[in-house]
Parts: structure tokens; C-alpha cells; sequence
């Protein structure tokens, strides 16, 4: 008798395991944006942004002086990937 489980559990598994790897919508703003240009030589501090309320204010405040042209949803993506990444804030 054939296993007519295990198809669907390899697929599931391929599934599961490609929404895994998937980027953070954040990480391809933070590329795109080119942040690593200003933000050398100490990448992401919590000495000047101590909440996540105040690092979405910054990265407000980059995208509007430098015009990277990112719309609100995009800015607060893109404070959430650098929050997970660096900053670890509660929200």
C-alpha cells in the first residue's frame, strides 16, 4: 500500500521551511536605502534611541532629511527590522 501522507508532509515541510527563510520586509528597506553609508563605524546604538517609539522617530527623521522616499508603513518596517536586529526594545 502506498503512503499518500508523506507527499503532503514533504510539502508542507517545503512550504513551512521557505516562509522561514523569507527576509524581513525591513532588511531589503535597510539595503535599499543604503543606511550602512552613514551608519559605519557604530552601526546601531541604544545611547541615543532608548525605546522603539524614539528609533521609529529616527528613522523618520533619515528618510526625511536624506529623501529615501519611504512611505510610514515602510519606515516603521524597517525600525522593527533594526529593533530585532540590533536594539531588542520592548514595543
Amino acid at each position: 500500500m502506498k503512503n499518500k501522507t508523506l507527499p503532503l508532509v514533504l510539502g508542507l515541510t517545503l512550504i513551512s521551511s521557505l516562509s522561514v527563510a523569507a527576509p524581513h520586509p525591513g532588511k531589503e528597506l535597510h539595503e535599499a536605502a543604503d543606511c550602512m553609508k552613514c551608519h559605519t563605524a557604530k552601526p546601531y546604538s541604544p545611547e541615543k534611541t532608548t525605546s522603539f517609539p524614539k528609533l521609529v522617530k529616527m528613522v523618520g527623521f533619515c528618510n526625511d532629511n536624506l529623501n529615501v522616499g519611504m512611505f510610514e508603513d515602510e519606515v516603521e518596517q524597517l525600525a522593527d527590522y533594526l529593533n530585532q536586529t540590533y536594539y531588542h526594545f520592548p514595543k
